[in-house]
């Protein structure tokens, strides 16, 4: 990264729903952090900062029509993708909420604000257009598809996966000098490099093929049912991260197989999926962005309507996963993917292009060169 002399003030608002938008905000602030010391970064959880009642509200909504109702979160997500939104929630926040956004901007003085969430991109690049905020505006998008909820003017730049998801932006006017496709921005840890043998060797997993189970920061997903059809009919060595669900992590313990390894909630994720040879994992933005970071076969599934559908599709067409539609199926699968080599380094060499484990550092170099030459 381009060093600067002056250290940058910069404040990050994400939103704490699931794991991924603060962990890009926490891999952006620990990059500046390391690479211009002395930089601030604040990071908002914007919900919460706005009322914390209003937090648990829209998180519980949110949880709750997934578990129970995927398929409506799915009409909805596709309706606004379409440009049908019942209320553009960034043009009534932003009057609500102004007063208290100044206030914290006077009192931070930031010089560059960046956003992991649609949702407070909406709401700052209104301010921005109204010019209650004068410093540039940075969104940083967490899928591979850009939904329309992240497509503003007064914004910018927008930083994408990868540049060939331009075209949403550019159809909606957005001028292509402003979008940069530098990757999903991750933590430091994802770009260290990791021998596969020493690294097992250090979590106490055996010498063998090693298949990962994941289901994002909160553990979702059939994983007791696709663990015990992993450690019935085959012979990988099974690991586990089950996030934040105690429940699921408890019931796994108690299986007692010397084949399977259990890890609750992570900060050295990339060790773990460097210990393993295949991935399987729901299709949220940040978790696949780790997985092609590491340069690790993706096997999918589940997966959520709305966004996870649209990562799913932009990954089946380069090639970098595979899809499984019915569970009976996923053994069958994997074993058949294990066992042609050719096809497991096509998909590593797919994920090696795709996956960028700097990205933070792109977008600091972007950044900190767009304040330089204001």
């Amino acid at each position: 990264m381009a060093r600067r002399i002056m250290p940058v003030r910069a404040l990050i608002f994400s939103v704490s729903i699931g794991s991924g938008h603060d962990s890009v905000a926490n891999a952006l602030a620990e990059r500046l952090r390391e690479d211009i010391p002395g930089s601030q970064v604040e990071i908002v959880d914007t919900f919460q900062y706005i009322n914390s009642v209003l937090h648990k509200v829209v998180f519980g909504s949110y949880m709750e029509t997934l578990k129970f109702t995927p398929k409506v979160w799915g009409y909805l997500y596709n309706q606004a993708e379409d440009g049908e939104r019942l209320v553009d929630l960034g043009q009534i926040l932003s009057k609500l909420l102004s007063p208290k956004l100044e206030q914290l901007l006077k009192a931070f003085n930031p010089e560059v604000i960046l956003t992991s969430h649609a949702f407070p991109t909406g709401i700052l690049a209104v301010l921005k257009r109204r010019e209650h905020i004068r410093m540039p505006l940075a969104a940083v998008v967490t899928d591979f598809h850009v939904h329309s909820f992240w497509i503003h003017h007064g914004v910018d730049r927008y930083f994408l996966p990868a540049q060939d998801l331009e075209y949403q932006l550019l159809r909606n006017g957005i001028q292509p000098e402003t979008i940069k496709g530098f990757g999903i921005p991750l933590r430091q840890q994802f770009s260290e490099k990791f021998n596969m043998a020493v690294t097992r060797e250090e979590l106490q997993l055996e010498q063998m093929p090693t298949v990962l189970v994941m289901g994002g920061g909160l553990g979702l997903g059939r994983i007791e049912v696709i663990v015990k059809m992993l450690l019935d009919n085959s012979n990988f060595q099974v690991v586990v991260v089950s996030g934040k669900n105690k429940r699921l992590h408890d019931y796994l313990l108690n299986l007692h197989n010397p084949r399977l390894k259990v890890f609750g909630f992570l900060e050295n994720i990339a060790k773990i999926i460097a210990a393993c040879d295949l991935v399987i994992s729901k299709p949220g933005g940040v978790t696949t962005a780790e997985v092609l970071a590491m340069k690790k076969p993706l096997v999918i599934y589940s997966s959520l309507p709305g966004q996870e559908d649209r990562n799913i599709d932009y990954l089946l067409n380069k090639g970098a996963a595979i899809k499984v539609r019915k569970l009976d199926m996923l053994v069958p699968e994997i074993i058949s993917l294990w066992d042609n080599p050719l096809r497991i380094r096509h998909m590593e060499e797919i994920s090696a292009q795709i996956g960028s484990p700097i990205a933070s550092s792109f977008v600091w170099d972007e950044l900190v060169s767009l304040l330089e030459n204001r």
